[in-house]
């Protein structure tokens, strides 16, 4: 069981977002707060303001599934409540454009609580006690 966790929501673009993967692998993604703005300015240009959000927050999941390929179910943290359909189907057919389909992970969402191995990284590398291990 891998868990997800997210520190600084896409939406909150005057912070950087990190989110991690932790439990038997771990890594950690930062978008920075300058890239976030830019990404919200593009997703306003395509009229698509609400797509902001899920669409990064998902892109960035993505990069770090491809990236670990953990084999067991992943639970993403409930950060948006109401959209995890949305978010899954948005996953998958991300890394359906991205890659041969030979990796489907099997995702699931729950509370990730401040004790998870998940919330710990993420609050480590927000403190920079750690590095992230991409930018």
């Amino acid at each position: 069981m891998y868990q997800i966790d997210q520190s600084g929501k896409i939406e909150q673009t005057s912070l950087d977002t990190i989110i991690a993967l932790a439990n038997g692998k771990r890594y950690c993604i930062i978008l920075p707060k300058k890239i976030k703005r830019l990404l919200q300015e593009e997703f306003r240009i395509r009229k698509k303001p609400r797509m902001f959000i899920y669409d990064t927050f998902c892109a960035l999941l993505v990069m770090i599934l491809l990236k670990v390929r953990p084999a067991a179910t992943i639970f993403i943290d409930k950060e948006y409540f109401g959209n995890e359909d949305v978010i899954k189907a948005r996953i998958l057919e991300f890394m359906n454009k991205s890659t041969r389909i030979d990796y489907i992970p099997d995702i699931d969402f729950t509370l990730v609580g401040k004790s998870s191995p998940a919330h710990i990284l993420a609050t480590k590398v927000g403190n920079k006690q750690i590095s992230a291990d991409k930018i």
